[in-house]
């Protein structure tokens, strides 16, 4: 919990830093859900 402590402190701090954070985290869920449906996609019934 420190770290994330530490993470909000520089976010109210610099909002250029928090906007980094919004996007690196957003392009994350992205990559996951993309990886997600590749994985899945050989078990669907043709």
């Amino acid at each position: 919990m420190r770290i994330v402590r530490h993470i909000l402190a520089e976010c109210r701090a610099d909002h250029v830093f928090a906007l980094m954070v919004v996007a690196l985290g957003g392009w994350s869920a992205v990559s996951l859900a993309l990886l997600a449906l590749n994985l899945f996609e050989p078990l669907q019934v043709r």
